[in-house]
């Protein structure tokens, strides 16, 4: 093992100014694949901000400061797709870049998704580093507040060992994928995930209710709850700190159980200190009063929180049919990843599944249009997955009687046997070497 403080020096800048971010960027032009990494602040500010982009070549590293300078002129070069951006677990950057800057990459490898595929168990970037380099980092600032200048030598060390060993993973991944015929399926997620948009998140006044206590309480304690999360969210939003930071959960549970009538009550509340609550006191007991004389919310749904199939979080439940149709596609990505020795996201994202759900394809040309769906994924596993589909009333029926009523009065789709190329294919998909176009039949089982 090579510790990261023994590897050879090498070039290592901070760019905060213009001019030294156009040596950056004529430098990086020159170059035909480039690492890629980014730091947020969200763990300390309200509205999360990219705070610094980190790229390496094969000899030298940057760290762009772009609470100070302009990094637009960046974007340009990393949507063409004959330039390979390397990163590890891409979709948070891809989202944060999409975010901020509109940002696109047009060729992406990640190495978090290549050792996945791989079936690899230890898929961090320090795992990945000691168990294929043999490099240990020491560093760990992840949490760090990344937005406060100026940034400490431990944190650029950690930002720059990032990108520094990438390309050489990549390599090392690439190969692997290649020797076990895995690339395709790698090339496909890749596209994926390179894809993805970054979605407005508003605040939800609702979200209360998926704090487990919130089950627990009468009608009165959820509404003194409820103005305490409301109040939580418009003070982390005037100091711009993450709500979890001004009161915690705990704090505002026990605060909505033992319903305090004066400041002295407050104090020795556990979840927040003697400071805050004295600083807030007056607001927290006026929050108190005004959820006593509110109308009682209704009880959380038992579904709402973690725990059950998405779009039963805090929301009116799916057509029976629907969720029969996703738990027999879990069932059958389970059994699939269990035989290859994979994670099941790596068979199909969620998301995926949550679509097929929905749509109900009942050919592999309807398959091909539902959100996520590849030609890689429709060519492994298209015949599987409509399998599933057709499956699906069935075994809802032995699992939920609720399901059961439906199932009894819906038959089940035919599968109909249609060519893969009817199928619409990304641009980047077909200028891709690796994603196999190969008709795929659709056969009825």
């Amino acid at each position: 093992m090579t510790d990261a403080h023994a590897a050879p020096a090498r070039p290592q800048e901070f760019v905060a100014t213009a001019e030294a971010f156009a040596a950056c960027l004529e430098a990086v032009a020159r170059c035909s694949r480039i690492a890629l990494d980014t730091e947020s602040n969200g763990f300390h500010a309200y509205t999360e901000r990219v705070c610094l982009i980190q790229l390496g070549t094969e000899e030298r590293d940057w760290a762009l400061d772009p609470l100070a300078i302009d990094v637009r002129a960046l974007w340009p070069l990393f949507a063409d797709g004959s330039r390979e951006v390397v990163l590890h677990a891409a979709e948070y950057d891809v989202l944060c870049l999409n975010r901020e800057y509109g940002a696109r990459l047009g060729r992406i490898f990640d190495t978090h998704a290549a050792a996945k595929t791989l079936g690899l168990t230890r898929f961090g970037l320090g795992n990945l580093l000691a168990d294929e380099l043999g490099i240990v980092l020491v560093e760990d600032e992840q949490k760090s507040d990344w937005g406060k200048r100026p940034l400490s030598a431990q944190q650029l060390t950690y930002a720059y060992n990032d990108v520094r060993y990438l390309l050489r993973l990549r390599d090392r991944l690439a190969d692997q994928l290649g020797t076990r015929g895995l690339a395709a399926e790698a090339s496909a997620e890749f596209d994926r995930l390179r894809m993805k948009e970054s979605k407005p998140r508003p605040f939800d006044p609702e979200g209360w209710q998926k704090m487990k206590i919130a089950r627990t309480f009468d009608g009165k304690g959820r509404a003194v709850l409820r103005e305490l999360y409301l109040l939580r969210d418009a003070r982390a939003k005037e100091i711009d700190r993450p709500p979890f930071k001004v009161l915690s959960d705990l704090f505002l549970g026990e605060v909505a159980r033992r319903l305090p009538k004066s400041a002295e009550q407050l104090v020795g509340i556990p979840g927040a200190s003697s400071s805050q609550v004295k600083r807030l006191a007056p607001e927290l007991l006026a929050a108190v009063e005004a959820g006593l004389n509110a109308p009682p919310p209704a009880r959380p749904q038992a579904g709402a929180g973690k725990g059950g199939p998405p779009w039963r979080r805090g929301a009116p439940s799916q057509d029976p049919a629907v969720e029969a149709r996703y738990e027999q596609l879990r069932a059958w990505r389970k059994t699939r990843a269990d035989a290859r020795k994979v994670e099941v996201q790596v068979i199909a994202p969620n998301a995926v599944l949550q679509a097929i759900a929905k749509a109900a394809p009942v050919d592999a040309a309807a398959l091909a249009l539902v959100e996520g769906m590849d030609s890689f994924r429709l060519e492994q596993y298209g015949v599987e997955m409509l399998a599933a589909l057709v499956a699906a009333p069935v075994q809802a029926a032995i699992e939920s009687p609720r399901v059961a009523a439906v199932a009894a009065t819906t038959a089940a789709p035919e599968v109909v046997a249609v060519p893969a190329q009817a199928a619409p294919v990304s641009a980047a998909q077909d200028a891709s070497p690796n994603v196999p176009r190969k008709p795929t039949q659709i056969k009825l089982f």
